[in-house]
């Protein structure tokens, strides 16, 4: 058997700083690829102590660069990045009550201000995306991911009630460059229903939603706008993300078969649905 060398050529765009963070908002005139070597021969030696990084050593330019992240924890140093300076400090640990983990994951926050979905067109296929503008357009990382692009050199942003992850659209054009994702003529639809292709759930998905998008309770007249209905991994269930005046809510539907006297599924009933107000902590102004 071939024996493999102990290191590998690789390429590297960004900057040289062999972090555990990405690379950042960079504009192109900033960025530059060149070829560097992992080296996972390389031993390592801290203050006399042998050390195993998980991340092998890299070679550029006959200069040697190594994880900050992983060399810090070892000197009793804590790391941490600065979003709007596109700063890595950094810091000795001088007292006890300093984190020993550095923000490394302190996503740029945002809220849902005008979240909408849509399918868009990318590189021969249509793909559901969510997007939320705010600052500026936001695509939700699952949608992106699911469409193969990379985001693991770009920063991101978290919503602050959901969760969700987003990534920015200035952040996402030094990765598909001039070539986007174009809105979807071909499939235009007022309900966009992400992961599931099963057209009777679809069908009920649907007459859900259309059922309940205008009520009234105690003569008050309620109007539900919805935003992205989400497959997930549990069976037949799903997330609804709705709007009703400029407010959101998430809804967890869940949905059962109905077989006829063949013992055939011949369609699906809502079986339990619960809703929750995921702004239940805003502060309104």
């Amino acid at each position: 058997m071939k024996k493999m060398p102990k290191w590998s050529k690789v390429a590297i765009v960004g900057t040289l700083m062999g972090t555990c963070f990405g690379a950042g908002v960079y504009a192109q005139d900033v960025l530059q690829r060149v070829d560097a070597y992992l080296r996972s021969d390389y031993k390592v030696v801290v203050n006399g102590q042998a050390v195993q990084l998980a991340n092998p050593p890299l070679i550029y330019n006959n200069s040697s660069y190594l994880p900050v992240k992983e060399l810090a924890g070892y000197l009793g140093a804590v790391v941490n990045w600065q979003e709007n300076t596109k700063t890595i400090y950094v810091v000795p640990r001088v007292n006890s009550n300093q984190p020993t983990e550095g923000n490394e994951s302190n996503y740029t926050e945002i809220i849902l201000q005008y979240p909408y979905a849509q399918y868009v067109d990318y590189q021969g296929a249509t793909y559901p995306v969510l997007l939320n503008n705010t600052d500026q357009t936001y695509y939700r990382l699952s949608d992106i991911e699911r469409m193969g692009i990379r985001t693991d050199a770009l920063r991101k942003a978290k919503e602050k009630f959901t969760g969700q992850v987003y990534v920015s659209e200035s952040e996402l054009k030094n990765v598909w460059g001039n070539q986007p994702p174009q809105m979807s003529y071909s499939r235009f639809e007022s309900l966009v229903v992400s992961g599931e292709t099963d057209p009777i759930k679809l069908k009920a998905l649907k007459a859900y939603v259309e059922s309940y998008r205008y009520f009234v309770v105690d003569k008050v007249s309620y109007s539900w706008n919805p935003i992205i209905i989400d497959k997930l991994p549990e069976e037949n269930t799903y997330y609804y993300l709705l709007n009703n005046n400029g407010h959101f809510f998430k809804t967890t539907i869940k949905l059962t078969p109905f077989t006829n006297y063949s013992n055939e599924i011949s369609d699906y009933l809502v079986a339990s649905t619960s809703v929750e107000d995921i702004e239940a902590g805003k502060v309104v102004n």
